[in-house]
């Protein structure tokens, strides 16, 4: 990832850890309410903060840091992306940068078997865009959870889209 991409990690990471910090909640037994009741004080924390913002039809929400240019991916798009993922206390789980060839994953949109939350911010990027998403349980491994990420986590994804290739 860029310079200007760790520095936004960084700098949207650091207030999440902040604010998460203090809830000190368990994720191993957690309860979809102790996740809503923390992802609310975490959005809540980001806008003082001064971040702004938005989110996706099916409830992602996301900050972007560069919109990038062109239009969204649509199915069938050859898509290239570096990532980190991120558990609400800034604990790294996942990164293109530990088995993509260069940190950059590429892979056509559609036929990908990923967490619908992944799915639905990848549909709001660009090309070149880079952004910082937060994906609740219900749009990531719900009440299950799924290896070391627990029941009702809070996702949390910093997302650079190198490029997007036309399906046709």
């Amino acid at each position: 990832m860029t310079n200007f991409t760790l520095r936004s990690i960084l700098s949207f990471v650091i207030p999440l850890v902040l604010f998460t910090s203090c809830l000190d909640v368990e994720t191993d037994d957690r309860t979809y309410k102790e996740e809503m009741i923390e992802l609310s004080d975490l959005l809540s924390g980001l806008v003082a903060e001064g971040y702004d913002i938005d989110t996706t039809a099916l409830g992602v929400y996301y900050v972007v840091f560069n919109e990038g240019v062109g239009e969204s991916p649509v199915e069938g798009d050859t898509l290239s992306i570096s990532y980190n993922g991120y558990f609400s206390d800034g604990t790294l789980f996942d990164t293109s940068e530990e088995w993509a060839t260069d940190g950059i994953w590429e892979f056509v949109y559609g036929e990908q078997s990923l967490i619908t939350g992944f799915q639905n911010a990848l549909s709001v990027m660009r090309d070149s865009s880079q952004m910082q998403f937060i994906v609740p349980s219900t749009l990531a491994y719900g009440e299950y959870g799924y290896g070391s990420i627990g029941a009702y986590q809070t996702l949390i994804f910093a997302i650079e889209m190198h490029d997007i290739k036309p399906a046709n």
